[in-house]
């Protein structure tokens, strides 16, 4: 029984001495590991496949290029969900470094500098599957006075700028905080149509199953570039110059076509 008790004691030193080396093995390994040189805010919101959320990890097209281009100057990128106006806010103060998908304009480029163009997006517009409006014009659409949902603080161009604020039919675009809120305004009824990029309101409706309730209808707004912001608070000088010429080699080099083709 002593023995017994003798081999137990003598196993258990053992199995803590090996413990031991492993533990100190790993501190050895995670202490060679280099160290990043940066940590980089990504502000993000719900836009599939462009970013979104899967099995807990964030991704999309937007993400996977940044990120690959982060990688490419050793920086590490830490992600946080907002609306895309409050995202607007933050960057301005400095709050997030970077936000993805957004077209060059003068007030932005008070706050934010940009990378170079990396993709372009344009606009469908989305209707009610039920809907018999057959014409191409979103003016003729809004003729009719059938409300179209929108994004707050998105850019859709200056077709649909001046709609917005012509007289007639200014009180009929409808604000939502995403896309995918106005698609399922219009089956409230809420709405009549909803303006979103083609790739964005397929894959919604194909996720969503909507295919019998909503279709896309024969109006298209003209695509346009969009690029990366940058705080103009928070990324400067070198990084600013490091981030910027990583976009425009995985552009000309048509990285971006493969990170597209994987969604």
């Amino acid at each position: 029984m002593k023995f017994t008790k003798l081999i137990s004691v003598l196993s258990i030193f053992l199995l803590a001495a090996c413990g031991g080396e492993d533990d100190s093995q790993q501190q050895k390994e995670a202490a060679s590991k280099p160290k990043r040189d940066c940590n980089l805010t990504m502000g993000w919101e719900s836009r599939a496949p462009y970013q979104f959320e899967r099995n807990g990890e964030i991704t999309g097209i937007d993400i996977q290029i940044f990120t690959q281009a982060a990688d490419k100057i050793n920086c590490d990128v830490t992600f946080v969900e907002k609306s895309w106006t409050q995202l607007l806010t933050d960057l301005e103060k400095g709050e997030v470094d970077v936000l993805a998908g957004a077209t060059i304009t003068p007030e932005r480029e008070a706050f934010a500098n940009f990378s170079t163009p990396y993709r372009d997006e344009s606009f469908t517009l989305f209707i009610r599957g039920s809907n018999s409006y057959n014409g191409n014009t979103l003016s003729g659409f809004l003729s009719r006075s059938q409300k179209v949902g929108i994004t707050s603080d998105y850019f859709y161009g200056k077709e649909v700028y001046e709609l917005m604020n012509h007289p007639q039919y200014s009180s009929l675009f409808v604000d939502s905080k995403s896309g995918e809120q106005s698609f399922f305004n219009i089956l409230y009824s809420e709405i009549d149509g909803v303006l979103a990029d083609p790739v964005e309101g397929h894959y919604i409706i194909k996720r969503k199953r909507l295919d019998d309730k909503i279709k896309a209808s024969n109006v298209h707004i003209p695509s346009d570039s969009v690029a990366y912001m940058f705080s103009k608070k928070t990324i400067q000088d070198k990084r600013l110059t490091e981030l910027q010429a990583a976009i425009k080699e995985m552009v000309a080099n048509d990285k971006i076509k493969q990170v597209i083709a994987q969604f």
